[in-house]
């Protein structure tokens, strides 16, 4: 009993406490932790925190969201706003989000300038913080969306011109100027609809350019002169910090312009939402101030220090919120400043800091990256298995009434089969025997071929043997040679049973027999390559004759005594569709005005006739030696090709 009582008396005190520290919670802490849940989907425990909030617009839209109602495209974009302020979010949360809520409008009739401004903010930000890829799919599709509407409009024109600032960001990364080109062309579009914030923005991007070309002073200029059109509006642009923190960068970087530097950081420090980004860019200019400057003491009253490193001690306290690449920024700047008003200790403190700092990011990078690829990868086998159950139910309940109809149709089926099969049986031993017979016969065919082959080599021979003039004598080993390397063709194929012809051992064949039927003294280093290369006989024949003619060229022209000769053929696919032939030698090679096309011996006659037959090409060259490339077709590219 004084346990169970002790139990209640404890478990009373601890709600006592957790109410008395909800109550110290501000509102703002409260809002965070709900939008917090809301991109992290927990929206029961969403639904639980706004319970104890007052009813304002704002916690409305997170309560609709909560309860997962549909909202305007201007209710979701006052929710991301919110959210894409909070730099220790990952942006892939909020992505998420944004696809899974933000559908493309249905309508087609006006364009819905919410839903385009959604898209471009989550591009911009997929660029800046995810991958470039990301980015250009979604750019994509917001394209698609607006060019659907008709550029009469006013409201779509500015729409269309606003996207452009995606393809000009990727040329300002690729470093392209053409880039430029777009940017005045959008800019000239804008001054055109009198859209002045769309001219800032546009006038923003032109500076990355600027910087390109290193006009600094233009730069400035431009910087200024959006300064300038703001004060024209009623409310700032989202550009406006970005463009006071350019300008002060590049005061600091010319020097010379402190108290405009002072007055610009006043007004980025006095911004609530970008007070915590003004300390690294103070860190920055005091590093370039003198050690007893008016400027210096200014900034030091304001932040109610005595000295350099206590403001950096201040400035390092006041950014912790920072996200950890804009930390460590800060860290370094202030060793620099450090450093400038000789607070050499304290300076080499910090960058020590630094340097764990980065190391830190590193190491959790990698382990968020790897962590968040399981948890992606998790979440897609679960999404997978709940989609395959749900297509098993179905399948199942299909099954279920279509199973009675298999089974009645598959008796009458199986006795039907049993039929067809005995004759389907017959047909196909008939078939396959009939297969046999015309195998043996195409083998049969080049088996006679190539003795027929032989026989009118042979008699070649013989009628040589009574010949006395030399140049006959010549012609007729050719004849001789060219039938023989044809004989070799047929060989081939009739002892290889896929109907092609492997060239490696053709060609090592083919320089055996024109080896031994030249009988030449001369030393000739032969390298072949042709590995793996297989060609059908009509490809085979006029290649074969090809190579012998090439050949027999090199014997009979090339090689000479008392120097070290080499011969070189190779056969290798150049494209899906060309092949390329290579024979060349180390002899004198022909003439530099010499055109193998208009060759007048009958071997080259032969060689670019049958390249022709081949859909090939010839060339010759002759540095050292002479170099023959013939790029030619197989059987079936040339059957495309007609």
């Amino acid at each position: 009993m004084k346990s169970t009582l002790f139990t209640l008396l404890c478990c009373f005190i601890f709600i006592l406490s957790f109410n008395a520290q909800e109550t110290q919670v501000s509102e703002k802490e409260f809002v965070k932790k709900i939008e917090g849940f809301i991109l992290d989907k927990k929206l029961d425990s969403a639904s639980i925190f706004l319970s104890k909030l007052e009813t304002n617009d704002y916690t409305a839209i997170l309560t609709r969201i909560a309860d997962r109602e549909k909202l305007s495209y201007e209710a979701y974009n006052t929710f991301l706003k919110s959210v894409s302020k909070r730099t220790s979010l990952n942006y892939l949360t909020i992505h998420a989000f944004i696809n899974e809520f933000v559908k493309e409008p249905n309508n087609y009739k006006s364009i819905n300038s919410d839903y385009v401004h959604i898209k471009w903010s989550q591009i911009g930000n997929l660029r800046d913080e995810v991958t470039l890829e990301a980015a250009n799919i979604e750019h994509e599709k917001l394209e698609a969306y607006v060019h659907k509407f008709n550029d009469a409009d006013d409201r779509v024109l500015a729409l269309k011109t606003q996207i452009t600032s995606h393809p000009i960001i990727m040329y300002n990364i690729k470093q392209d100027l053409k880039g430029k080109e777009l940017c005045l062309k959008s800019i000239k579009a804008a001054r055109k609809l009198k859209d002045v914030k769309l001219e800032i923005v546009f006038l923003y991007y032109l500076t990355d350019f600027l910087i390109q070309e290193g006009k600094l002073q233009e730069y400035i200029d431009v910087c200024e002169q959006s300064l300038e059109l703001e004060k024209t509006l009623p409310n700032q642009t989202d550009f406006h910090i970005a463009i006071l923190e350019h300008l002060v960068d590049a005061y600091i970087y010319i020097g010379g312009n402190d108290e405009r530097v002072n007055k610009l950081l006043d007004e980025i420090y006095q911004d609530k939402d970008s007070e915590i980004q003004s300390f690294s860019l103070y860190a920055k200019f005091i590093a370039k101030l003198t050690k007893k400057g008016s400027q210096l003491n200014e900034i030091l009253n304001k932040f109610e220090v005595k000295n350099v490193f206590e403001l950096t001690e201040k400035f390092t306290e006041l950014g912790k919120d920072l996200n950890q690449h804009d930390f460590v920024n800060l860290i370094s700047g202030c060793a620099d400043a450090l450093v400038a008003h000789d607070f050499y200790k304290e300076s080499i403190r910090y960058k020590k800091h630094e340097i764990v700092l980065v190391k830190n990011i590193y190491t959790k990078e990698l382990s968020e990256t790897l962590s968040n690829y399981k948890t992606e990868i998790a979440v897609k086998e679960k999404e997978v298995e709940i989609e395959s159950q749900k297509e098993r139910t179905k399948i199942f309940l299909i099954i279920a009434i279509l199973i009675g109809v298999f089974l009645l149709m598959s008796l009458f089926t199986i006795r039907k089969i049993r039929m067809q099969s005995k004759e389907l049986s017959k047909k196909n031993s008939l078939i396959n025997e009939s297969l046999r017979e015309k195998e043996l016969l195409v083998r049969e065919v080049h088996h006679r071929v190539k003795n027929n082959f032989q026989i009118v080599s042979s008699l070649l021979e013989l009628q040589s043997k009574g010949i006395e003039d030399e140049k006959a004598l010549e012609l007729a080993n050719e004849g001789k040679n060219r039938v023989k390397s044809m004989a070799l063709i047929h060989q081939k194929l009739y002892q290889n049973e896929s109907g092609l012809v492997d060239f490696d051992e053709y060609i090592h064949l083919l320089v055996q027999e024109l080896s031994s039927l030249f009988k030449s003294e001369n030393k000739i280093d032969t390298s072949i390559k042709s590995k793996d290369m297989s060609f059908d006989v009509d490809t085979a024949i006029p290649l074969g004759l090809i190579i012998n003619e090439l050949i027999t060229n090199s014997y009979k022209y090339a090689f000479k005594q008392g120097k070290e000769n080499s011969l070189s053929i190779s056969i290798n696919k150049e494209t899906d569709n060309n092949f390329k032939l290579i024979v060349e030698d180390n002899g004198p090679g022909l003439s530099n005005d010499f055109d193998v096309k208009k060759a007048k011996s009958l071997g080259l006659r032969l060689v670019n006739r049958l390249v022709k037959q081949l859909h090939g090409s010839v060339s010759l060259t002759s540095v050292k030696g002479a170099r023959f490339e013939i790029v030619f077709k197989d059987l079936h590219a040339r059957q495309l090709v007609d």
